[in-house]
């Protein structure tokens, strides 16, 4: 879990209400408790406590504890010090050490009576930021939706039945239009290590994330091409701060296809997140994939699946505006050439916070793709392109008997332009869902 930096709320001024100026503020009204001893001595004390500050909101906030302790050795009255050392503990996830060094603040008879409001609501908010990240390291999310779908192809047929010389196609093969529901629903468990470790200078925290879900897509009339996929997934996580996260996911998903079994996919898939500044992230995934296809009419489809993929995402406007773009690279080597193939794709997507509860959004991605064996019917190998646009809303109801319920609405087109006409296709898909996670 990252570094909780919800703000807490203490009786002090504006200027102080947000955790980096916790203790700051505090000192300030602390301060004249330890004069004396600043001035007795040397500029050496200021000194101890301004670069352990500097290393506190540098990134390097173990040194800044190994300092204030240091500091705190030779003079333990220095009570600003102690603050910004609870401060310090509190930045590590180390609740425990934070509210003693907290109480001893309260505790010293020499602590005026303003002071120690302060440092009471300080404690009450570390007492709720521990009872909230610690108290229950395992967390079951179930989820559920259900919506409705039309798709202006649902055999992804060209348009044309004359696809070569002397080639036509039956009726049935051409393009078909249908509408349909689609059902899903999951269960997600989140496991987060009751004890944080430290890794260099920042504080991470290991987990484990499995899921279990349902999907289903179902046609009116075309029931050849209804869709039916139960997945199960599991996997590590290490969460550092804010500052990066990266897990491994080991996944199983069972596929069916107009009510018989297609096939098996197993996947392993590493991914890792940094963030870049305040507002950005780079993300990189590996993918390993075999895919074990049962039906007989599939022979020569099994294959081994491998992907590298590389996305930059970015936040505006205080998170209002969120886009991500990137590319990737796959390979696939099939039992047969001509299912074999490799290359690469492109996208740029977009969320938009457009009103209280309401997102737009908006995707684009451009994939080309080669084959390596030839076609029999046509004596030539393959190459695609697929040019996707999405389009879509959501809105998550606020109040009444749909609260916390999101609605959403997406419209979907398919360009795939192919050298061979038999893959070539345009397909238009509109699809309304109803969904709440809980």
């Amino acid at each position: 879990m990252p570094h909780n930096t919800t703000p807490l709320t203490l009786r002090t001024p504006s200027r102080c209400r947000r955790p980096i100026a916790i203790a700051a503020c505090l000192a300030g009204l602390i301060a004249p408790l330890g004069s004396a001893h600043a001035q007795s001595g040397s500029a050496t004390v200021d000194e101890q406590y301004r670069q352990a500050l500097y290393q506190r909101e540098t990134g390097a906030p173990y040194t800044a504890i190994e300092s204030l302790e240091s500091l705190l050795a030779g003079d333990p009255t220095l009570n600003r010090a102690r603050m910004e050392l609870a401060v310090a503990y509190y930045r590590t996830l180390n609740f425990a050490r934070a509210k003693a060094e907290s109480q001893r603040v309260l505790d010293d008879p020499q602590t005026p009576e303003n002071v120690k409001l302060s440092v009471l609501s300080f404690l009450k908010q570390l007492e709720l930021e521990e009872k909230a990240a610690f108290e229950k390291p395992h967390k079951f999310e179930p989820n559920v939706s259900l919506g409705l779908l039309y798709d202006s192809n649902v055999n992804a047929g060209p348009d044309n039945a004359l696809i070569g010389p002397g080639l036509l196609l039956t009726p049935s093969s051409l393009k078909t239009s249908d509408w349909g529901v689609v059902g899903q629903a999951g269960l997600t468990h989140t496991w987060l290590s009751p004890a944080p470790v430290r890794i260099g200078q920042a504080t991470a925290r290991f987990g484990w994330v499995s899921q279990a879900g349902l999907y289903y897509k179902g046609y009116n009339q075309e029931h050849d091409y209804d869709l039916g996929v139960v997945t199960l997934a599991t996997g590590p996580t290490l969460i550092v701060g804010s500052a990066w996260r990266g897990n491994i996911n080991l996944q199983v998903d069972h596929l069916t296809f107009g009510g018989d079994t297609l096939g098996v996919y197993t996947s392993l898939s590493p991914s890792a997140s940094v963030r870049v500044g305040l507002n950005g992230e780079i993300t990189g995934d590996v993918q390993w994939m075999h895919r074990d296809f049962k039906r007989s009419i599939d022979t020569g489809r099994d294959s081994n699946y491998r992907s590298v993929g590389l996305a930059y995402g970015h936040l505006f406007n205080r998170g209002q505006l969120a886009v991500q773009a990137g590319g990737r690279w796959f390979d696939e080597s099939a039992d047969a050439d001509r299912f074999s193939n490799d290359g690469y794709e492109y996208f740029v997507g977009a969320r938009l916070r457009a009103w209280n509860g309401g997102d737009l959004f908006a995707r684009a991605a451009w994939r080309r793709a080669r084959y390596d064996g030839v076609e029999p019917l046509f004596n030539a190998a393959r190459r695609e392109t697929e040019h996707r646009v999405e389009l879509g809303a959501s809105h998550t109801f606020q109040t009444g008997w749909l609260e916390k319920w999101q609605l959403s609405a997406t419209i979907t087109n398919v360009h795939n332009e192919a050298n061979l006409s038999l893959y070539g296709y345009d397909r238009d898909t509109v699809q309304i869902t109803l969904g709440r996670g809980f």
